[in-house]
């Protein structure tokens, strides 16, 4: 993870000096899931998939094509195979998104999750990872691990004993392994939703390389 991290580092740094750039780490992580998960994509709706303005996107685009990890012609932008290794390296750590659709403790339109691998033991109470939901714009967030085969809210409770039907669902949804961490991003805006599981996994990712 240690290399994936810094290549994604130098493409928010870009080149100084210059001016700070308009868009975050995780823009740029998502551009890559987006282009990795969807293959090609035109710049509008790229544009729409990140939730930023075409001038961010357009940095991006460049900063990616210079570091050869994307290409563009006339049917839209695409990753290399060089983007495409390190998107498959972000894969294997987290899984692409789940929009739950039901039986969530919250009524915001979407709740969008994602699955990070083996990351329970870098889990302490899940705060750090719901605020970091929330900076992203989620509404709310919830952290669930898989522990000795049951899904569990650290400090929270025991969702397959005490929320049967909601841990089956999320079961069937997720499919976790022991050691899974499952996070769920809350909005009325479904890219705030997207942003706020990935800054939450990305969080634990973050963690988990430090340590």
């Amino acid at each position: 993870m240690l290399n994936v991290r810094e290549q994604i580092s130098q493409l928010v740094r870009g080149e100084a000096p210059g001016p700070s750039p308009s868009f975050t780490t995780l823009h740029v992580v998502m551009a890559l899931l987006v282009l990795g998960d969807k293959g090609k994509l035109g710049r509008k709706k790229f544009t729409e998939e990140l939730g930023l303005g075409e001038g961010a996107v357009r940095t991006i685009i460049n900063r990616l094509r210079k570091h050869s990890l994307a290409k563009v012609d006339r049917s839209g932008c695409s990753l290399t195979e060089k983007g495409r290794k390190l998107y498959e390296a972000l894969r294997n750590n987290i899984s692409e998104f789940v929009e739950i659709n039901e039986n969530m403790p919250w009524n915001y339109r979407h709740s969008i999750g994602m699955k990070v691998k083996d990351m329970a033991k870098f889990l302490k109470t899940g705060l750090e990872e719901r605020d970091a939901a929330v900076r992203a714009g989620a509404d709310a967030a919830m952290i669930i691990t898989m522990r000795e085969g049951s899904l569990l809210m650290p400090g929270v409770s025991n969702l397959s004993e005490e929320q049967p039907n909601f841990a089956s669902k999320i079961m069937l949804s997720f499919t976790p392994s022991e050691g899974d961490v499952i996070i769920i991003a809350g909005s009325d805006d479904r890219v705030k939703a997207l942003y706020g599981a990935l800054a939450a996994a990305y969080e634990l990712l973050e963690k988990a390389a430090r340590q």
